[in-house]
């Protein structure tokens, strides 16, 4: 296996980490009567109805081992499909740019050695979920939240374009067997969690915070859904 295609195939056992957008707080406290049972559900419905997201996923630490700093794509919902790009960390080597497809229940890595796409390395062979089933209602992002326990509302904070959205924040606990439905190597029993919802339901970030690969560092990820109602052709590479 090249160092391109090694580094795509274990960055992406990290994409189902999510996290949080950069914002100003407003210092006001979220709405009580809205509470994350509610709001989850509400933010569970948004995301399982949508024909598709974009989404950036970002990390600041290290765990120590081979891992995923960041990536950004399209996810499709039906049918299911993913295309983007990783970056990270793998066999000691700083990768970056990787080109990433899932269609048709096939993972494709661009394999920049011999200057083409490789299937030759699947989900299933690696911990890693496939990309392209994060919108999946019943395994897919949409599953943590509905999960989360202890969930509390915090303030709300000022972010997106020109800081003229409001978010309104919950923080709880996400369940390591939700986490695990999607990433089965992933350690840690709770996570941390973090979600930012705006004023018309959407999830559009949220943060976790535990041990997501064996023998590692506790990692906070970060993904912004940066767009909903995305529609695109995605195809297998030729």
């Amino acid at each position: 296996m090249t160092t391109s295609t090694r580094a795509a195939a274990g960055l992406l056992s990290a994409l189902v980490a999510v996290g949080g957008l950069t914002a100003c707080s407003g210092g006001e406290d979220s709405p009580d009567a809205t509470s994350w049972s509610d709001a989850g559900a509400k933010a569970k419905e948004l995301l399982d109805d949508t024909s598709g997201v974009e989404v950036t996923l970002s990390t600041g630490d290290d765990p120590g081992v081979d891992y995923l700093k960041s990536a950004s794509g399209t996810i499709i919902a039906d049918p299911a499909a993913f295309e983007g790009e990783v970056s990270g960390k793998v066999a000691g080597f700083s990768v970056s740019g990787v080109p990433v497809i899932s269609v048709d229940g096939t993972l494709w890595i661009e394999h920049i050695a011999l200057g083409g796409w490789s299937d030759r390395f699947q989900p299933e062979d690696l911990c890693a979920p496939d990309p392209a089933k994060l919108l999946d209602p019943s395994v897919g992002v949409s599953s943590v939240l509905t999960s989360s326990t202890d969930v509390e509302a915090g303030e709300s904070e000022r972010g997106g374009e020109d800081n003229k959205e409001v978010f309104h924040t919950y923080s709880g606990t996400a369940t390591g067997d939700s986490i695990r439905a999607i990433l089965p190597c992933a350690e840690g029993d709770d996570f941390e969690a973090t979600y930012r919802v705006d004023d018309d339901g959407y999830l559009r970030t949220a943060r976790l915070t535990g041990v997501f690969f064996p023998d590692s560092e506790s990692v906070t990820y970060t993904i912004d859904i940066t767009a909903y109602d995305v529609e695109k052709d995605i195809t297998a590479p030729k």
